[in-house]
């Protein structure tokens, strides 16, 4: 399968996450600081000399407080690499920014595009430090009960979708942000329904739009142009990230998309198509 990385290509997407703005606290023009923190910023408005903002190397996690988002590649690598740093672990990204606006973290853990995402939503308020959390990178694919006989098959539309240019479309529409027009779904005769599990707290890549109800983001798009060209109907479950393996095992859902990582471990309990996304965790500060 001809491999897209996405990581390469140029990230102008815009984030609406007005609710991390208005939760941030305090006016644009203060330094106030929770009481035990280290001010951000000295009096003259630059990074105090031990603000995260000034690290040189993610050795700086080492002690950190970091917020991730529980059961994510962040988490694990976090808690696998640095077992002295100070981990708060919540359902969702927008919440762990909160944390870092209010003072409570010094750093958020998480992975390129949806750090980009958060910090395009604060751009006077946060920045992504210039060196990942770990050298490694990590692929995004689909995740299937083991033994599934879909394996293949998603494996072959989504060589389908790469010849024909719908993927690149995809990429530019949902990670690129550009003004493009998506083709029709195939037209397919059902051979059933297909129900996919994701966990809509990672934008550009699954989220919920503004009218609080339509799931949206690049793989759910994928999934679709997906099953229609499998000849399936799609349906969706939203829940905790955490949630998916065992919703997956139990038959709840017949396979997974929500930016999961190939890792040893999920393999032990789950198959993975071919990969679609190569990403790495970044760190989020305050400015």
């Amino acid at each position: 399968m001809k491999s897209k990385k996405l990581a390469a290509l140029g990230l102008t997407a815009v984030l609406s996450l007005g609710l991390l703005t208005a939760c941030s606290g305090g006016s644009d023009d203060t330094n106030e600081t929770p009481a035990g923190s280290t001010p951000p910023v000295t009096e003259s408005g630059a990074p105090a000399a031990d603000s995260p903002a000034n690290w040189t190397s993610a050795d700086a996690l080492a002690t950190a407080k970091i917020a991730v988002q529980e059961g994510t590649t962040g988490d694990a690598l976090v808690s696998d690499t640095y077992p002295d740093a100070t981990v708060s672990r919540f359902k969702a990204v927008t919440a762990c920014g909160m944390e870092l606006l209010n003072g409570r973290v010094d750093c958020v853990v998480v992975d390129s595009l949806p750090a980009q995402k958060l910090v395009e939503a604060n751009a006077d308020k946060m920045m992504i430090l210039p060196f990942a959390a770990s050298d490694t990178k990590e692929a995004y694919a689909i995740g299937l009960p083991k033994g599934s006989e879909l394996t293949e098959e998603f494996n072959a539309a989504m060589e389908t979708l790469n010849e024909n240019g719908t993927y690149d479309l995809l990429v530019q529409k949902h990670i690129s942000n550009e003004d493009v027009e998506l083709p029709e779904l195939p037209s397919y005769e059902s051979k059933g329904t297909l129900t996919m599990g994701t966990n809509a707290e990672f934008e550009p890549f699954e989220y919920v739009g503004d009218d609080g109800e339509t799931l949206m983001g690049f793989d759910i798009d994928y999934a679709k142009y997906l099953c229609a060209t499998m000849g399936y109907d799609l349906e969706i479950e939203n829940m905790d990230f955490d949630a998916l393996p065992g919703a997956l095992q139990s038959g709840k859902v017949d396979f997974l998309a929500a930016g999961i990582s190939i890792t040893e471990e999920k393999q032990q309990v789950m198959d993975f198509t071919n990969e679609y996304y190569e990403a790495t965790q970044a760190i989020v500060v305050l400015k």
